[in-house]
């Protein structure tokens, strides 16, 4: 069959002109995506705006800084009176990456020159500009704040502080910003100055930081040493003063007994005396200075009570006996070797241990021992103290000791140690006695196990680890 024609026509393509953008258009358009990026960033840089109450100004101007530690943090937008035009309001914008610091509790305050008996602040917007200061809380986000007149007396009350109560007749030369002293060392600050409620005298609350707190306790005693004390003699006239700092700002000394009983809890109230008895002064507490006994982790170790008997005598016998501390270690059980090991004049089958509740017989001698220190091979307890928890020492440290878990671990400055002979012999004046035979004593750097107190009729020292440590041979 022959096709037609209509048979064998081909399809046609068809041509459509294709619709683009002319590329004129691509310039309008990045122009316009420029824009919007430049918004969002503005967007995200705009800050927090805040406003402050002030009762004055004192100078303070827009464009002004908003600085938090001596860094600009912000900066003012508007210095405007209140409505009501008691005081001002500023208005003021943080920087997106610090907004954060605007929380409740907040405090802000107008840095200017300012002149007092304890020195000059604010000395930098003599020439330069006022700012505004502040100190971020550590509430939920705010935006609205109320000023401070001046600067707050101390920057931040941190937990663990101690704020007590001073009474006296009369203000004297105390006031907010005085220091509290220690051995002319500040300790703490008085916050504020006021009457009594009934108004028969004078009271003072003042901060202790959480470093010292371990001074104030139900014992210790304060009075003023502020200003100045002059004597006339036949030499001539001779003046006394606490210190140049005491004699311009005033000051509060105080004194603590070595048996002072226990620390007071914030608001406890004590006198504060015009001058101190000459028994004050010569007061010597050992008590732990610092933020904390030990470095943060460290742990402190469980000594048990340890007693060893023996009879004594040949043919009229009697029972003798000897108290202390020992540490259960993976070595065995450490301690004075007065404890551990029988004395070569008595019979060793009578020698017994009685530590954690149970008896151990001497009948062995200790796997080692110095002379001074023993290490027995024994297991009273489930978790002891690990090898890798001690370590020799050789010049003196501070150090902390530690015997009876009940009682507060007695302080060891480094100052009332002294080298001699591979122990270190404790300042007499340090009150040690029998009590703590046997304590362990932990560096104060690192919480680390260097030695144990020795107490004999010669007097305390601390026995060292190392000949313990040297005997182990190379550790891995």
């Amino acid at each position: 069959m022959t096709p037609t024609s209509e048979q064998t026509e081909l399809p046609q393509a068809e041509f459509r002109p294709e619709r683009r953008l002319p590329r004129i258009w691509l310039i309008p358009l990045l122009a316009v995506l420029l824009a919007a990026w430049l918004g969002y960033r503005s967007w995200l840089m705009r800050g927090l705006v805040i406003t402050v109450q002030l009762d004055q100004g004192h100078g303070l101007q827009t464009g002004d800084d908003v600085r938090y530690h001596g860094t600009v943090v912000g900066h003012v937008r508007s210095v405007d009176l209140a409505d009501d035009l008691d005081g001002v309001i500023v208005t003021a914008a943080l920087q997106s990456q610090t907004s954060r610091l605007a929380r409740a509790g907040s405090r802000f305050w107008v840095v200017r020159p300012q002149l007092g008996v304890t020195g000059v602040a604010g000395l930098e917007t003599v020439v330069g500009p006022r700012y505004l200061a502040m100190l971020p809380g550590d509430g939920p986000r705010q935006r609205r704040f109320v000023g401070l007149s001046d600067a707050p007396i101390v920057a931040s009350i941190d937990p663990g502080d101690l704020e007590i109560v001073l009474q006296a007749a009369r203000r004297s030369s105390v006031r907010p910003g005085t220091p509290l002293l220690y051995r002319q060392v500040p300790v703490g600050t008085v916050l504020s100055v006021g009457l009594t409620s009934d108004g028969g005298g004078v009271e003072a609350r003042v901060h202790i930081r959480k470093a010292y707190t371990q001074l104030i306790r139900a014992g210790t005693r304060f009075w003023n040493v502020g200003g100045l004390e002059a004597e006339l003699g036949i030499s001539g006239v001779s003046v006394h003063f606490e210190s140049l700092e005491a004699l311009l700002a005033g000051g509060i000394a105080l004194a603590t007994p070595p048996q002072a009983g226990e620390v007071v809890r914030t608001g406890h109230r004590f006198s504060l005396e015009v001058e101190p008895p000459d028994d004050w002064l010569e007061w010597e507490p050992l008590v732990v200075i610092g933020s904390s006994f030990l470095p943060p982790g460290a742990v402190i170790p469980t000594p048990m009570r340890a007693v060893i008997g023996w009879e004594q005598g040949r043919w009229l016998k009697s029972e003798r006996s000897r108290r202390g501390w020992v540490l259960q270690t993976e070595g065995g059980l450490l301690g004075p070797a007065d404890l551990l090991q029988a004395d070569e004049s008595v019979d060793r089958e009578s020698v017994v241990l009685e530590v954690a509740g149970g008896t151990i017989p001497l009948t062995t001698a200790p796997v080692w021992t110095d002379g001074r220190l023993a290490l027995l091979d024994a297991r009273v307890t489930g978790a002891p103290w690990p090898a890798i928890r001690q370590r020799p020492a050789q010049d003196p440290e501070d150090c902390l000791a530690v015997a009876d878990p009940a009682a507060t671990p007695l302080p060891l400055s480094a100052a009332r140690l002294t080298l001699k002979d591979e122990v270190w012999l404790i300042d007499p004046a340090v009150s040690v006695d029998e009590a703590w035979h046997g304590a362990c004593v932990l560096a104060r750097t690192d919480g680390l196990l260097v030695g144990v107190i020795l107490v004999k009729e010669e007097g305390a020292s601390v026995a060292l680890l190392a000949g313990l440590e040297s005997s182990r041979g190379p550790q891995p």
